[in-house]
């Protein structure tokens, strides 16, 4: 990036002022065409430097109009030494304040004033805050893109006066187009990286989506197939132990039969919401497996504590009586050993899907390790 200081740039006034200037609009230029958004504070402040530069000019700004022309900020700013900066008070100024001003601004694109102790007292206000700020002469001109004014480019003289020529109008209107196509860039590189942030959420909105399940907001069989997946692999290399746990509610059609699908959806969300929150570790997953079953993942997870968490849910289930009115229990089955390699994880859910029906056969309402599983 090309750095540069506006004191570089006084030598310019030992030779012609154009020469000068045309150097001057060269740095300026390749500045802010290579500027990014978050330079442009910067770059566009530093051009303003620069346009002031040997001390021609006291202050220099930027103003943005609002869309309905009813309202201006100033939006950058650089000041000569000693003299006061406004940046920070000229913001949102209504057109009402200074009417002739946004009226010139408007009808004319440009506003000069060589001598403010001479303006007529139709400028009202507009003559009134240049005495007030001791503004003896002001240029402003304006910023256009695709024919609409945006703003303007403007600089002022303190305890000064000049009387305005051409070359001088030329001199700013080429900042201003600079500063101004500027503008415009960083503001279709912001909306467009907005754009790609929001296409960015939404995409992974839709893939959170696409593996939650709508019902109880556990992710669902394909969420399951990849979580499992993942700590199938993980397990192998690390040789630790992973554990399956299903969870099945026990005479769930009859449930639907006699007390309806919204009840039966009621005793789901409510099985879900339990075994959330007891599984809720590192590397723990809590899925909705099939219509009233839920699988749980649980990498290295000692037996003892294992059932200490199934026998708390079997509690929990069970008090979901006073909530929903009817009884409710839920049998449980659970599959752990060590990988040795990736197995289709098709066989670790046969093994647990055995280990329920263990549950079931032996009375409901209860664990049961499948008949492979060692503590060795």
């Amino acid at each position: 990036m090309l750095e540069t200081t506006p004191n570089q740039y006084d030598a310019v006034q030992s030779t012609s002022t154009d020469e000068g200037f045309g150097l001057v609009i060269s740095v300026i230029s390749m500045q802010l065409i290579n500027s990014t958004p978050d330079q442009s504070q910067t770059h566009i402040e530093h051009a303003l430097a620069l346009l002031g530069r040997g001390g021609s000019k006291d202050r220099c700004y930027v103003f943005e109009f609002a869309n309905d022309h009813s309202e201006m900020s100033n939006t950058y700013e650089w000041t000569n030494d000693g003299i006061t900066p406004h940046k920070d008070e000229l913001q949102n100024i209504p057109s009402e304040t200074m009417p002739y001003f946004f009226e010139r601004m408007l009808e004319d694109g440009q506003v000069l004033v060589d001598d403010a102790c001479k303006l007529s007292d139709s400028t009202g206000g507009f003559r009134d805050e240049l005495l007030r700020e001791n503004i003896r002469s002001m240029m402003a001109v304006g910023m256009f893109l695709e024919g609409k004014l945006v703003g303007f480019v403007g600089c002022d003289l303190v305890n000064r006066q000049t009387d305005w020529v051409e070359r001088d109008i030329r001199q700013m209107r080429l900042v201003a187009d600079m500063i101004a196509n500027t503008i415009s860039r960083h503001q279709t590189e912001a909306r467009l990286r907005a754009t790609e942030e929001e296409l960015l959420q939404a995409n992974a909105k839709l893939a959170q989506l696409a593996r939650q399940d709508s019902l109880t907001d556990l992710i669902n069989r394909r969420g399951l197939d990849e979580c499992l997946e993942h700590e199938l692999r993980r397990a192998v290399r690390a040789k630790h132990s992973l554990t399956l746990m299903m969870v099945d509610v026990d005479y769930f059609k009859r449930l639907n039969d006699e007390y309806g699908h919204l009840h039966g959806d009621e005793v789901l969300k409510s099985v879900a919401d339990i075994l959330q929150r007891n599984f809720k570790r590192t590397g723990e997953y809590v899925a909705r497996f099939g219509g009233d079953e839920f699988m749980i993942v649980c990498p290295q997870t000692e037996l003892s504590e294992l059932a200490a968490q199934a026998k708390k849910v079997l509690t929990e289930v069970q008090k979901l009586k006073g909530k929903l009115g009817t009884p409710v229990t839920v049998s449980i089955g659970v599959t752990s050993s060590i990988p040795e390699t990736t197995t289709n994880t098709d066989d670790l859910m046969r093994e647990v899907d055995e280990a329920v029906y263990l549950a079931k056969q032996s009375g409901r309402n209860r664990m049961e390790l499948n008949p492979q599983f060692s503590t060795d």
